[in-house]
């Protein structure tokens, strides 16, 4: 009795508390700018459908906004993917929610000699003033690129005007498609400005050496204007994405405060966010993301926060037993047996903890989290075959066991390229210090072929992968004269034992 007293106080307490306003601070960005302006529909949002008020803390651009956040100055920033990154895998951030990808404009004049990135070399080039997100991911760029480059410090609007005004030879902008209208105005105003393609090597690279951070893009042809079309052909280039992130010490119930509030309004970021217009909130809000705050998973997968009670009620056998003892004479006992016939949606929550518990995994060990997943699924398959879960059910946990595999599956075949391309620049520092000193050379190629059997032993490559970084290594001895093979060998290429010892056949 004792129980089902504190039971139904703690319905009436959350049914009540959660309605009372509440205020949460945001870091947003500069007064009037894209993140601002993203942070007053958060203030929006929040305000029309769970009455909290968000506060937006004024920064210098998303690198500050993490400080803030770091400091304990803010309860939640608005911040670039590949800045947090870092601090995400550190366990120091997780994200709430993803409002918005932003695309790597390089921007130039139409006169100017330059044809893609590769020409920068030299320039003077605006890659966005200290602290600002552009900064940072223009600094990524132009070191994968390995370009030189006379930096220029001035903010977007000094650099556009710098850039008219031939101060310039090109600048970097990185924000969401379309969502700037002051580039959009002076697209339109001055005719003498284009787009610079981003050659697809470096953007493969870049989305290789920071898996998560950036995706292969484009600006499709007509972004800021219709007529005439601007930018007039496809340009290819790469992205990373606007994400609301958190302290893991922030209140759990403000966070799920905001991420529904994020959910039940997303089509208010179609601005920012258009695919929000026509696809799934849900999967769109959180597409990509491995550190997801567990409150916010709890919010995608079981809606209104608000409805806590509700749930408190299914995962309570004594309370529900209680309940139904009093009630069981009335109308209201049917309702209380429809809750216990639904007890077998509590597999969602546990399915929720399991995947939650597997993404710690990623990404240092994709492998051993898809395993984890795919021995989860397979529990599932039985237990739909024994009855025990509804269709309905499965489904839905299906959907997430799926999401979890595509994107263990999707870092493993980033690491797989990796492996390759690292493989590629041993090969080639080998047959160069094959012509110029072949012992060297040939303890390098000791230290690569160790490395292989390493990697395959420690379950860090699979079979397959294993052989291809062999083929490869083949592939090289074969291009070279005879005499160079032996030299570095000692025997023929043709002698050398593929697969360690405990993995022959």
């Amino acid at each position: 009795m004792t129980r089902l007293t504190l039971g139904l106080l703690l319905l009436v307490t959350l049914s009540s508390c959660t309605s009372q306003s509440k205020s949460v601070i945001l870091a947003s960005g500069t007064p009037g700018g894209y993140y601002n302006r993203l942070g007053q529909q958060l203030d929006e949002s929040a305000q029309a459908s769970i009455g909290m008020a968000v506060q937006n803390l004024s920064s210098q651009g998303t690198q500050q906004n993490l400080q803030y956040l770091l400091n304990g100055q803010a309860d939640f920033a608005l911040v670039q993917l590949d800045v947090a990154s870092p601090a995400m895998h550190q366990g120091k951030v997780q994200a709430i929610a993803l409002l918005a990808n932003e695309h790597v404009h390089v921007i130039t004049r139409n006169s100017s000699t330059l044809k893609s990135t590769a020409d920068l070399q030299g320039k003077r080039v605006a890659i966005g003033s200290p602290g600002s997100g552009i900064r940072y991911t223009a600094e990524h760029l132009l070191q994968a690129a390995r370009l030189k480059v006379k930096v220029d410090n001035a903010s977007f609007d000094q650099a556009l005007k710098q850039l008219i005004d031939r101060k310039l030879d090109a600048m970097i902008y990185v924000g969401s498609m379309g969502a700037s209208k002051k580039l959009r105005q002076e697209f339109l105003s001055y005719s003498n400005l284009q787009l610079l393609p981003i050659q697809p090597s470096l953007v493969n690279y870049l989305t290789i050496m920071e898996p998560g951070s950036y995706q292969v893009a484009e600006i499709p042809t007509g972004t800021y204007s219709v007529r005439p079309a601007i930018p007039p052909q496809p340009i290819p280039t790469f992205s990373t994405a606007t994400v609301l992130v958190t302290r893991p010490g922030v209140s759990r119930q403000k966070v799920e405060l905001l991420t529904w509030a994020v959910l039940s309004t997303s089509r208010r970021y179609a601005q920012f966010y258009p695919e929000l217009l026509t696809g799934d909130a849900r999967s769109l809000l959180q597409k990509g993301l491995f550190y997801i705050h567990p409150a916010a998973q709890a919010v995608y997968e079981q809606g209104d926060p608000r409805d806590a009670w509700l749930r408190y009620w299914e995962n309570n056998n004594d309370l529900q037993s209680g309940v139904f003892i009093l009630l069981a004479s009335s109308g209201i006992g049917l309702g209380v047996q429809k809750w216990r016939r639904e007890r077998s949606k509590k597999l969602v929550g546990t399915t929720s903890k399991r995947i939650n518990e597997l993404m710690e995994l990623l990404p240092d060990n994709a492998q051993q989290a898809l395993k984890g997943i795919e021995e989860l699924k397979q529990e599932h398959r039985l237990q739909f075959i024994s009855g025990a879960v509804s269709s309905e059910v499965y489904e839905q946990i299906q959907q997430k066991t799926q999401l979890f595999t595509d994107q263990c599956r999707t870092l493993l075949d980033e690491h797989h390229k990796k492996l390759v391309m690292d493989t590629l620049l041993l090969l080639d520092d080998w047959q160069a210090k094959l012509q110029t000193d072949p012992d060297e050379a040939l303890q390098t190629l000791a230290q690569i072929k160790h490395q292989y059997r390493m990697m395959l032993l420690n379950n860090q490559v699979d079979i397959e992968a294993y052989i291809e970084l062999v083929e490869l290594t083949l592939m090289s001895l074969m291009t070279l004269a005879p005499q160079a093979a032996t030299c570095a060998f000692g025997e023929s290429p043709a002698a050398i034992d593929p697969l360690p010892d405990n993995h022959s056949t």
